[in-house]
């Protein structure tokens, strides 16, 4: 009895590694839209390339479609990232959510999508491929989240890492029910009851929802000046490599002070929404900042604060656009 007792248990932990295998099932198919199925195998990772040999014998190279599905277990949580390089067409699932729809001809096309998924959490993953001319090429490649403990400055050269999906985070099943992956739709708590209407006192006035940029304060400036060639993108905090130069004098002198802080003061021109002027501004002078501690100057003597269009250089009515209202200030103290 102990024998048979013994046997039993090997063999549920002989069908518990079959079940929680690394890989995905590939369901290879003759025809482009599944037409027939010709093998099937398990694979633990997406990146293939063949030309005249198939990966099976009754399957012709030039004309075939790939199914694969399983679970995907998520290392962290965040926002992910999907790519695929693809020759020629190519869909992509997770958690029923579907993140890639290239499904056409493509010459080494390359698509992307983003998902949500939370840290230690299995999902469906399903991937489907076609090929219609020629040589047949596909890579999955994802993205993870950025680290949660980047300071402001440290996110302006943060670089992703695209890399193919590691097997270790693909599994065939049985793994835990997967979740399905939520809309990224709010759905605000009710509001509380409104407070007993005072007796005496006037309701106050609503509150504009515009962020009133801070009054400057009073500084004991060194020297505060405009550099003419500190330009950016068009609506976008990316500072211009035409800047560089002028961002390298100052990163070098402030190197060579270490008495000195310095203030950077981000301006917008006051045409257009005033809450989009004064993230935008506040988003160019920390770019900035992150640029100067890039090149050695340390975190802690800067600041960086954003104004909007509230201190224009030259007076408008609103309609016109005035460049140098477009600028940055550095206070050096």
């Amino acid at each position: 009895m102990k024998k048979i007792a013994l046997l039993a248990v090997f063999i549920c932990l002989g069908l518990c590694t079959v079940f929680a295998q690394h890989g995905l099932k590939a369901d290879y198919y003759d025809g482009t839209n599944f037409n027939r199925l010709v093998g099937t195998r398990i694979e633990t990772s997406i990146d293939y390339y063949w030309d005249e040999v198939a990966p099976f014998e009754d399957m012709n190279p030039n004309e075939c479609s790939v199914r694969w599905t399983g679970r995907l277990m998520s290392p962290k949580t965040g926002v992910f990232t999907f790519s695929a390089r693809v020759d020629d067409g190519i869909r992509v699932w997770v958690g029923g959510v579907q993140v890639i729809n290239n499904w056409r001809l493509n010459d080494v096309g390359y698509a992307k999508g983003k998902v949500s998924m939370e840290a230690n959490t299995y999902y469906d993953i399903k991937i489907e491929y076609f090929n219609a001319m020629h040589e047949a090429e596909l890579t999955l490649l994802w993205t993870l989240p950025e680290p949660e403990d980047l300071s402001w400055y440290e996110r302006f050269w943060y670089e992703e890492k695209e890399e193919i999906v590691p097997s270790k985070y693909l599994f065939q099943p049985i793994a835990p029910k997967a979740p399905v992956v939520k809309q990224e739709v709010v759905n605000p708590a009710p509001p509380p009851p409104p407070p007993p209407k005072p007796q005496v006192k006037k309701t106050p006035k609503r509150k504009s929802t515009i962020p009133v940029a801070p009054k400057a304060p009073k500084v004991r400036a060194i020297e505060k000046y405009i550099p003419k060639n500190v330009q950016f993108e068009q609506a976008k905090s990316e500072i211009l490599p035409a800047s560089f130069p002028a961002l390298d004098s100052l990163a070098t002198y402030l190197v060579e002070h270490p008495q000195h802080t310095i203030k950077i003061e981000g301006h917008t021109d006051n045409v257009g929404d005033a809450a989009k002027n004064f993230a935008l501004s506040l988003s160019r002078a920390r770019a900035v900042a992150a640029y100067l501690i890039k090149k050695g100057v340390h975190h802690e003597r800067l600041s960086a604060e954003g104004f909007g269009g509230s201190r224009p250089l030259v007076q408008s009515d609103g309609r016109k656009y005035h460049p140098e209202n477009r600028r940055v200030e550095f206070i050096v103290e």
